[in-house]
């Protein structure tokens, strides 16, 4: 069985805890967004389903808390 490094999964759980509710849609974005600018930074291609991943991600976050 593999094992987790605690203070990995203790660092995952304090940075999830900084966002809201939201069903993981900020995380989300957040996280597609940074893959993106790494994959830029790098010099690699964008697939094109990340990003159309982050441009719906991205939108649903921008909405308003109902």
């Amino acid at each position: 069985m593999n094992t987790t490094d605690d203070a990995l999964w203790l660092a995952f759980a304090a940075l999830a805890k900084k966002y809201p509710h939201d069903d993981g849609v900020r995380i989300t974005a957040d996280l597609a967004r940074w893959l993106v600018e790494q994959r830029e930074r790098l010099q690699i291609p964008v697939p094109p389903v990340l990003q159309n991943v982050v441009r719906s991600v991205s939108k649903e976050a921008a909405l308003p808390d109902s």
